[in-house]
C-alpha cells in the first residue's frame, strides 16, 4: 500500500476565497521567479473552510524543500537575498498603499489588486522563510536588511483580506457575506455564480492545486488527492495551558470567535476563544473580558490588543477552540497561563 504524505494544520484564519487562492497558488503551483524549480510536493497546501474559518494544511516535506532551496541559493549567490528584498519592495508598490489604509476599492482596482497580490506571493514566501527559519541554518548569511523589509508586510495578509472582503461587499451588495467566497476568476470575468452555489461554498470547501472541492470531507478528499490530512486528537479536559500575554484573571462565558460571522454575536463580558484574532475582530474584543487563542506569541494581534485594553490574554494554547464550547463558564488565569472549565 502506498504511503500517503501527511498534511499538518499550521494555522487557521477566516480569509476570503480570493485571499486563499492568491496565497495557495502563489506558494504552490505558480512560477516562483527566484528559481525555475517547482514545488515537488504538490498539492503542498490544502485549505479547508469549516466552522466559519479556513484551516491551512501543509506538507512539511514541501516546507523543508523550500527552505533548503532558499539556503542553497543564498549561499551560492551573494546577491540572492538582496534580489529578494528588491523584488518584495517592487511587488508592494501597488498593493501596500491600499492595504495599509484598508481602502475599499472599485472593481477595476480590485482586479489589479488580486493579480499583484498573487504575483507577489512567491517573493513574500521567500522573504518570510528567511525570517522564520532556525538561525543555525542561516549562519554567515546577512539577514539584517531583509528583516527590515519584512516589517513592510506586517499587515499584508490580514489587511489585504479586509480590502478584498469589504470591496466585494460594496461591489456586490446583494450577495452580502457570500461575496467573500467568489473565486478570483469569477471576479475578473464578472461571471458571478448563483447564490445557491455560493451558499454551499460558504458552508464549507477545500481548495488545493487550483481546484475547489465542495460537498466532500477529509477522508474522501484524501483518497482523491492521495494524501492524509492529520487530525489532532483532543482529549476531554477541564483545563488547558498557554502563554500569558497580558496578566490578569477573568471569569465568564465562552464565545468562540472563529470568523467574521461571529463578530456581532459577542456580548459584553464574554471570553473570546479564537484560533487567532485579526484587526477586524476589534469591535468584539472591546466587549470581551479576556482573550484565549490557539496560536500566536507575545507579539501577535491578540496579545497587542490585550495589552492596549488591559484585558487578560493567553495565547498559544493549540486546542482552546476544540476544548471549549459556546456557553462554557471558564476562568482565565493569565498569571499562570491556565484556562479552567468551571461549568458546561
Amino acid at each position: 500500500m502506498k504511503k500517503l504524505n501527511t498534511y499538518e494544520k499550521l494555522f487557521s484564519r477566516d480569509f476570503s476565497l480570493p485571499s486563499v487562492e492568491a496565497w495557495v497558488r502563489g506558494e504552490s503551483i505558480n512560477p516562483k521567479g527566484w528559481t525555475e524549480q517547482k514545488q515537488p510536493f504538490l498539492p503542498y497546501i490544502i485549505t479547508e473552510r469549516s466552522d466559519d474559518t479556513v484551516h491551512f494544511y501543509y506538507d512539511l516535506k514541501g516546507v523543508e524543500w523550500v527552505q533548503n532551496l532558499l539556503v542553497k541559493l543564498a549561499r551560492k549567490d551573494n546577491f540572492f537575498i538582496k534580489n529578494i528584498e528588491n523584488m518584495v519592495i517592487q511587488k508592494l508598490t501597488f498593493i501596500k498603499p491600499i492595504y495599509d489604509k484598508e481602502k475599499i476599492i472599485n472593481l477595476s482596482d480590485l482586479k489589479r489588486f488580486l493579480k499583484e497580490l498573487e504575483d507577489g506571493y512567491p517573493w513574500f514566501e521567500a522573504m518570510w522563510w528567511f525570517c522564520q527559519m532556525d538561525s543555525t541554518r542561516l549562519t554567515a548569511l546577512n539577514l539584517k536588511n531583509i528583516q527590515k523589509v519584512r516589517t513592510l508586510t506586517d499587515k499584508l495578509c490580514n489587511s489585504s483580506d479586509t480590502v478584498i472582503r469589504k470591496s466585494l461587499f460594496k461591489i456586490y451588495p446583494r450577495l452580502g457575506d457570500l461575496s467573500s467566497v467568489l473565486r478570483t476568476k469569477e471576479i475578473i470575468s464578472e461571471k458571478i455564480p448563483g447564490e445557491k452555489i455560493l451558499q454551499k461554498r460558504y458552508r464549507g470547501y477545500f481548495f488545493a492545486n487550483n481546484q475547489l472541492f465542495i460537498n466532500t470531507n477529509k477522508s474522501t478528499l484524501g483518497k482523491k488527492l492521495e494524501v492524509h490530512l492529520k487530525d489532532d486528537v483532543v482529549k476531554k479536559v477541564k483545563q488547558i495551558k498557554g502563554n500569558p500575554a497580558q496578566q490578569g484573571v477573568a471569569k465568564g462565558y465562552v464565545r468562540r470567535l472563529m470568523g467574521h460571522r461571529q463578530i456581532s454575536e459577542i456580548k459584553k463580558g464574554e471570553i473570546i476563544v479564537s484560533p487567532m484574532t485579526i484587526p477586524d475582530f476589534l469591535p468584539a474584543m472591546k466587549k470581551a473580558s479576556a482573550f484565549v487563542t490557539d496560536e500566536g506569541g507575545i507579539l501577535c494581534h491578540a496579545a497587542i490588543v490585550a495589552r492596549e485594553l488591559k484585558k487578560p490574554c493567553i495565547v498559544g494554547t493549540k486546542f482552546a477552540t476544540e476544548v471549549f464550547k459556546n456557553g462554557d463558564y471558564v476562568e482565565v488565569d493569565a498569571y499562570k497561563g491556565i484556562i479552567k472549565l468551571i461549568e458546561h
